[in-house]
C-alpha cells in the first residue's frame, strides 16, 4: 500500500488517472451504446448491431499501428486533437445516420479511436521513477479493468432511463409493447351480474315419474 500511496502522491498522477478512467470508460461503452441504438433506435436485429460493432472493432485493430506512426511523426497533441474531434463528430452524427452510413462511420471512428491507454502509459512512464513504475502500472491495470465493468453498465442504465428515440419525438420502438387499454378507461362500465340458472321442478316421490 505504501508504494501505491507514493504513486498517488506524485504531482498530477491522481488527475491523470481520473481523466484516463473517464476516457477509457467512454471507450468501453461504445459497443454497448451502438448495439442498443441499432436495436432500439433503428429497430433492427442484433445481427445488424453486431455488424456495426464489428466495423468499429476492425477499425480499432487497424488504427493502432496508424496512430502509433502519427504519434512518432506528428506528436501526441496532434493525435489527441485529431482523434477527439473525430469522436465528437461521429457521436453527434450517429442519430441521423442510416444503417449503411453508420457501418462506414463506425469503421472510421474505430480507426481514429482516442489512444487513451497508450497515452496514459506514456504519461505514467514520464512522471514516475523506476521504483514507482511497477505500482503505477498496477494501478493503471486496475483502472482498465474497472472501465470495462463501469462503461457498459452506465450505457444500460442510461438507455433504461431515456428512450434512444427521443430525438424522433419520443415514440417507443416496436420492441416495447404498449400497454393494453381497458374499455373501462374510456367509458364508464357497470359490473356484470350473472343470472342464476333456471330452477327445474323436482320430481314427486322417489319413483322418478313426471310431475302432474
Amino acid at each position: 500500500m505504501t508504494g501505491y500511496r507514493q504513486v498517488l502522491a506524485v504531482p498530477g498522477m491522481a488527475q491523470l488517472l481520473g481523466v484516463s478512467l473517464v476516457a477509457r470508460t467512454a471507450i468501453t461503452a461504445d459497443v454497448m451504446a451502438l448495439t442498443l441504438f441499432v436495436v432500439l433506435g433503428l429497430e433492427l436485429t442484433y445481427a445488424a448491431a453486431g455488424g456495426v460493432a464489428a466495423a468499429l472493432t476492425a477499425g480499432v485493430a487497424l488504427g493502432g499501428p496508424l496512430l502509433g506512426r502519427l504519434v512518432d511523426s506528428r506528436g501526441l497533441r496532434f493525435v489527441l486533437l485529431l482523434t477527439v474531434t473525430v469522436q465528437v463528430v461521429f457521436w453527434l452524427s450517429v442519430p441521423v445516420l442510416p444503417y449503411g452510413l453508420l457501418l462506414g462511420a463506425g469503421f472510421v471512428a474505430g480507426l481514429l479511436m482516442v489512444p487513451a491507454q497508450a497515452l496514459n502509459r506514456q504519461a505514467i512512464a514520464a512522471m514516475t521513477t523506476p521504483e514507482q513504475r511497477r505500482p503505477a502500472f498496477a494501478l493503471e491495470s486496475v483502472q482498465g479493468e474497472l472501465s470495462y465493468i463501469v462503461g457498459p453498465a452506465v450505457v444500460i442504465v442510461g438507455a433504461a432511463a431515456v428512450s434512444p428515440t427521443w430525438w424522433r419525438g419520443g415514440s417507443a420502438p416496436r420492441s416495447w409493447p404498449a400497454a393494453s387499454v381497458s374499455p373501462c378507461s374510456t367509458r364508464p362500465c357497470t359490473p356484470r351480474t350473472r343470472r342464476p340458472p333456471p330452477r327445474r321442478n323436482a320430481p314427486h316421490g322417489g319413483s322418478g315419474s313426471a310431475p302432474r
